[in-house]
């Protein structure tokens, strides 16, 4: 019997810390899907890019380019994954879709060293304005996945701070996934400059 009192408040101390009297982070929770948001965005934007690069590409190449064909099939995993801000909470699609943004940088940077190769389109001023571009969007998101990976280790460690490492014990918060591998970017050279084009221009 007495054993059962000295229980009571007990489990009304567990009950009050696991959220019944303390506010959870869940500022840092949505500052986590805020910043995955952020790289969502930058990532879509790539696309778009992805999209420029094979219709640029595409007249240059002989029908049935492995390149232009490997970054469709990258394009098409990215898309068919419908990624939102809540795979911040969801660790195996964060996976999926972290694998799949890094499968499609590789597929563009294969299709860019092809590109290279060809000089008609190489020494083109749009194809270099490409490089220039998708070279400033990999900077970008470079940051944006820092900037999520730092909120990210935020939250987690904050899961196990007092009080609310007691609150776990009742009803557990899973950590946030981080990005474990780094996404390179998909120009490997710095943009060319036709110095040939560039003296014509300075005639008069």
């Amino acid at each position: 019997m007495t054993k059962s009192i000295l229980l009571i408040p007990l489990l009304f101390v567990f009950c009050a810390l696991a959220g019944c009297g303390i506010e959870r982070p869940h500022v840092r929770d949505d500052d986590a899907q805020a910043a995955f948001s952020e790289v969502l965005d930058l990532y879509n934007e790539r696309l778009s890019l992805a999209d420029e690069a094979t219709a640029l590409a595409r007249p240059y190449l002989p029908p049935g380019s492995s390149a232009l064909a490997d970054v469709a099939n990258a394009r098409s995993t990215v898309t068919a994954l419908h990624a939102t801000p809540e795979f911040v909470d969801a660790p195996a699609s964060f996976e999926r879709f972290d694998v799949a943004q890094r499968q499609l940088t590789e597929a563009m940077s294969q299709l860019m060293v092809v590109c290279e190769s060809v000089h008609r389109l190489s020494a083109t001023p749009r194809f270099a304005l490409l490089q220039t571009r998708l070279a400033a969007s990999a900077r970008r998101i470079a940051v944006a996945r820092d900037r999520y990976d730092s909120t990210a280790r935020r939250y987690n460690a904050s899961l196990r701070r007092f009080p609310f490492n007691l609150a776990q014990a009742v009803h557990a918060d899973a950590d946030k996934p981080t990005f474990s591998v780094r996404d390179g970017s998909p120009v490997h050279r710095q943009p060319r400059t036709d110095f040939g084009a560039l003296r014509g221009s300075l005639r008069v």
